[in-house]
């Protein structure tokens, strides 16, 4: 029997398991967040505080590029976190982070096969004082505006890869592959009746992901993916900074940006010279990672091939939910359904 509490399991499960788009009520709300009236009163609240910070640098007698840069970070981490809210990270983070630690295996052979030839190149641009020079005269807001374009970057590379498999896995969620994927899920009965039931079985045929919720699943492999590079990408920048606190003198600092070195904060412990060439250096390594991580065929498939199951699983129950709302709509709410559709 089909029943009203089966649409119920399948949005506790959706928040559960990373994806709040798939919930109507939270695709809903997150279409109304996109209203042209709501995106621009936000734009116009992000602005406000970039122009504060604007004002405050130009009394400060800033460079106009140091100006700059400062507006589009501070415009660039509201907008990151009117983002986060709206489009509901935080959940879709939980579960990728559950995710990368089961599958934390796969950081190894990613980074026995990357890490050995970029640490042999990017040591020597390590050591080269044009790379000091230009990372020290970084300000603060330049430094993390080109780390943030290595992002946007590595985004780019991924984007089409995604998009490509997860066309391919939502072809091939039909017909009893549907059951198998909702297998151990609250809606792995309501399946089965579902696909009993050859109206209701061809309306679930038909039934495709919208652009939203394919953006839902697009997230949850970028967070995936992120922070499994990020933990390369720590990795590297603490090779960097042993590696400089040891090799680096100070009169070597000095002789290569031409002032001693300056320390923040009272351990002196890392030369601020030091943290924006490792910082500048790391965010190339993971703009590398992430290209290696397209290119390379054996991360790739072993990739997937483990974030599959939970793909067309997703893609499996979000069928059985709009089969579900779809034909419990037209009977009054609570009663249960049988598979002849009678109430």
């Amino acid at each position: 029997m089909l029943t009203t509490n089966d649409v119920a399991k399948c949005e506790r499960w959706f928040d559960d398991n990373g994806l709040p788009y798939f919930v109507e009520s939270g695709h809903e709300a997150i279409q109304r967040a996109l209203r042209p009236r709501a995106v621009a009163f936000w734009a116009l609240v992000v602005a406000i505080p970039a122009c504060v910070a604007a004002a405050v640098a130009t009394v400060l007698d800033w460079s106009p590029g140091d100006i700059a840069a400062l507006t589009l970070t501070v415009l660039a981490l509201g907008a990151l976190a009117r983002g986060i809210r709206v489009f509901r990270v935080g959940r879709i983070g939980r579960w990728a982070l559950a995710h990368a630690w089961e599958n934390k295996s796969l950081i190894g052979p990613l980074a026995t096969r990357a890490l050995p030839f970029l640490l042999l190149f990017i040591t020597f641009l390590f050591i080269n004082t044009e790379v000091w020079q230009v990372s020290s005269a970084l300000s603060r807001p330049r430094l993390w505006a080109s780390v943030g374009i290595f992002a946007l970057l590595a985004v780019a590379f991924l984007a089409p890869s995604f998009a490509s498999e997860i066309e391919r896995v939502g072809v091939e969620v039909d017909g009893e592959r549907l059951a198998d994927t909702c297998q151990g899920t609250p809606v792995a009965s309501a399946a089965r009746e579902i696909l009993a039931e050859p109206q209701l079985a061809n309306e679930v045929a038909g039934i495709r992901l919208p652009p939203l919720q394919r953006r839902n699943l697009m997230l949850m492999l970028f967070v995936a993916q992120a922070i499994q590079m990020l933990s390369l990408v720590l990795i590297v920048f603490a090779f960097f900074v042993v590696f400089g606190s040891v090799a680096i003198s100070p009169s070597v600092v000095e002789s290569w940006v031409g002032a001693p070195p300056h320390f923040t904060g009272p351990l002196r412990l890392i030369s601020d010279e030091l943290f924006s060439v490792a910082v500048f250096l790391s965010g190339f390594a993971g703009l590398y990672f992430t290209v290696q991580a397209v290119i390379d065929q054996n991360y790739r498939r072993e990739f997937f091939s483990r974030i599959q199951d939970d793909l067309q699983r997703a893609i499996g129950v979000r069928k059985v939910y709009v089969a579900l709302r779809a034909h419990l709509a037209d009977h009054p709410a609570g009663r249960p359904v049988d598979h002849e559709g009678t109430a």
